[in-house]
């Protein structure tokens, strides 16, 4: 059952041989990936219903544990992979991927400010239009960081073919 299974080349890679069942991350991978997830709807429940202050409490609570946690994990993930990284497009993609997550917690973080000041006595909040294009650019960077976990764990822990 755990022998490898040759799988016929995808789009041009060498042929590898790849385990037949679930391979792959850990116990704090696969927590990250379900607090991505509740992020993921939750902020779906923002865009759609922004009066929703409890649920907004919880994504910005979820948010900063996130990025707090994913730092150091993705410090130790990424070089080790990008160094054994064989396949060039896969590589450009971590690095979008990648760029997506900076702007989407970059983003976040900068949203979360005001409100952070509030709960230490300060009242600030920026221009109208900055607050805006915050947050389209997270908005938009989540379905591009959904999108590439769910490539990530499709290619890498679920060992689905790129065919």
């Amino acid at each position: 059952m755990n022998e490898p299974v040759l799988r016929p080349p995808a789009l041009g890679f060498p042929q590898t041989a790849v385990l037949s069942h679930h391979s792959g991350g850990s116990l704090r991978s696969g927590i990250h990936s379900a607090l991505i997830s509740a992020l993921f709807v939750s902020g779906l429940w923002l865009w759609l219903w922004p009066e929703a202050s409890l649920v907004m409490w919880l994504h910005l609570t979820a948010g900063l544990v996130l990025a707090a946690a994913l730092g150091p994990w993705l410090l130790r993930h990424l070089p080790p992979g990008l160094a054994h990284s064989q396949r060039h497009l896969f590589t450009r993609i971590s690095w979008a991927l990648l760029a997506s997550w900076v702007a989407l917690i970059g983003s976040g973080l900068v949203m979360a400010l005001p409100g952070l000041l509030w709960l230490a006595g300060l009242v600030w909040f920026p221009p109208r239009e900055i607050t805006e294009a915050l947050s389209l650019l997270h908005f938009w960077a989540s379905w591009l960081a959904m999108a590439g976990l769910v490539l990530h764990l499709a290619l890498r822990h679920w060992a689905w073919s790129a065919v």
